[in-house]
């Protein structure tokens, strides 16, 4: 029996190596029919983790309320790097040694942050300037950097790190684990954190563990989708998820 007329989400474990983009395009070819797909908020091309696709109109109307919620990252930067684009697929401007970085002298970093600040996102970002994202345009050169750089410096904002923990240290690699407020750049955070040890940082790996109250236990891999039938097994309702979000409170307590 043909199967249409799909109304819900689906939380999806992204690999690395594609594009939110790609996730979406795979879900319309299985559905083999026309409806409207979105996701609530992007990840890089290498980054992993949750990524909340809705579909129908029903779903879709409901992505800008799911973006607003705060997220949690994993990520692990090398310390003495720095590419144009924040993350080791770019190409590197500086490496510099940092061996006398301790795990004390980046939880006081951390630290020195504080709570909010301002913070002005990548160049290499899905910003739009003019219809257009704002990685296309650096890629094909179509701005200079000082350009760029002026366009983003006009869209900072305030971000807020409920908490961001040192999980681990071993030098030039170092882990946090943080959860920030929604339009927060994990790849400026860590480079931030080494800038107030006088130095840059690169990711290297990114995973994004929660959105809100939803998480990757529950997430289904995208290899698992092959058939419509899958999409339908894993499909979560509006209203299951219209539930969980009015049952949600935000834990905002910076540790």
């Amino acid at each position: 029996m043909e199967v249409t007329g799909l109304e819900g989400f689906l939380l999806i474990d992204k690999p690395t190596g594609v594009t939110s983009y790609h996730c979406i395009k795979k879900i319309k070819q299985l559905l083999a029919y026309k409806t409207k797909v979105g996701h609530a908020g992007t990840l890089d091309l290498f980054a992993t983790g949750l990524l909340i696709i809705g579909i129908s109109r029903a779903a879709t109307r409901y992505i800008g309320q799911i973006m607003e919620l705060d997220k949690w990252y994993v990520a692990t930067g090398k310390l003495g790097q720095l590419t144009d684009t924040l993350d080791f697929t770019g190409n590197i401007i500086q490496d510099e040694d940092v061996s006398g970085i301790t795990s004390e002298h980046i939880r006081t970093a951390i630290h020195e942050l504080g709570h909010q600040y301002q913070q002005i996102p990548p160049i290499y970002s899905a910003l739009k300037y003019h219809g257009r994202t704002l990685s296309d345009l650096a890629r094909e050169k179509k701005l200079s950097t000082e350009q760029l750089l002026a366009i983003v410096k006009e869209k900072a904002k305030v971000v807020t790190i409920y908490s961001c923990e040192l999980l681990s240290l071993d030098l030039p690699y170092f882990t946090i684990e943080s959860h920030v407020s929604h339009g927060t750049y994990i790849r400026i955070l860590v480079n931030d954190i080494a800038r107030k040890l006088g130095s840059y940082a690169t990711v290297h790996e990114l995973n994004r563990t929660k959105i809100g109250p939803f998480t990757t236990q529950e997430a289904t891999p995208l290899n698992y989708f092959k058939t419509i039938d899958s999409i339908q097994e894993q499909l979560i309702s509006v209203e299951g998820i219209l539930n969980r979000l009015s049952q949600y409170v935000p834990q905002v307590v910076r540790s």
